[in-house]
């Protein structure tokens, strides 16, 4: 499985998105002819126009199930703009693919205090635990599990869903799904305590080594930092965790340079696990 991770606008999912799903789940006609009203993409109106056709009174599960996916997938993973004609598919954006397992391996590296990353059995346990529970204290590992914080008032994984993943209780306020966002606000709080984190990785990396300093420290930072476009060669830090460690410290630089943009931007971010990400990127 991969994950992919796309810069969404903010403003489009709260004021649009949002309602329109929750309206959705017992009036999917009435909300497919709201939304019609708002946008100016003729691609969404027009996938629109053809689950009109045949809908019948009730919630998503009287539209055809094909043309209600591409128009999730459309309004959800692409970057939307507001024109003269409403809202509308902005310029394409660079998003972040990777395998799911990879990406969670590496955001929790960053996460989780205790996460035995250099275990391969050890984290391999907790991955597949949290993917099955995600839980809302780790970040970025919780938006690529699919954890939904703020609490939706609609069940995401019975709008969209691509493995089968899901939970949603109001009663305790958790729902995760196969698909999930982060407002703006919350990347920006991500960006801002980044730095932090990863200089509590590379000094947790530096005590397992048993080493008085870690000799690529900077650079590593540096790279992961986007103050230097290439990662260091690799002579100390990480080194013991195998041939896997240069490509961990590259892969690692992907995903925060993601974060990063989407935050100088003022955007969210969506995250989707998919078993193709090819045709999102």
């Amino acid at each position: 499985m991969d994950v992919v991770l796309r810069p969404i606008s903010d403003r489009f999912f709260h004021e649009h998105l949002l309602p329109f799903f929750q309206r959705a789940m017992g009036d999917a006609p009435g909300a497919l002819e709201s939304l019609q009203e708002q946008l100016g993409d003729g691609q969404a109106r027009m996938l629109c126009e053809r689950m009109l056709s045949t809908a019948l009174p009730g919630g998503v599960g009287a539209l055809d199930a094909d043309p209600w996916a591409d128009l999730v997938d459309r309004l959800v993973f692409l970057h939307w703009t507001e024109g003269p004609a409403g809202w509308e598919v902005g310029a394409a954006e660079a998003g972040y693919a990777d395998g799911w397992d990879e990406a969670l391996h590496l955001a929790l590296m960053v996460e989780e205090a205790d996460y035995p990353y250099w275990d391969a059995r050890g984290s391999r346990d907790v991955r597949d635990r949290f993917r099955f529970r995600p839980r809302e204290d780790v970040g970025l590992a919780s938006l690529l599990a699919g954890l939904w914080e703020p609490f939706p008032e609609f069940p995401p994984d019975q709008v969209f869903t691509t493995q089968g993943r899901g939970e949603y209780s109001p009663g305790t306020r958790y729902a995760f799904a196969d698909w999930a966002w982060r407002p703006a606000r919350k990347v920006a709080h991500w960006q801002v305590n980044l730095p932090r984190k990863l200089e509590r990785l590379l000094a947790r990396e530096q005590e397992r080594m048993k080493l008085p300093s870690l000799p690529e420290k900077e650079e590593v930072l540096a790279y992961w930092l986007g103050k230097q476009p290439q990662p260091p060669p690799l002579t100390v830090a990480f080194s013991g965790l195998g041939p896997r460690a240069a490509n961990w410290i590259r892969e690692l630089g992907a995903l925060t340079a993601h974060l990063r943009g989407a935050a100088l931007a003022k955007q969210g971010l969506a995250a989707l696990v998919t078993k193709s990400s090819g045709v999102r990127i």
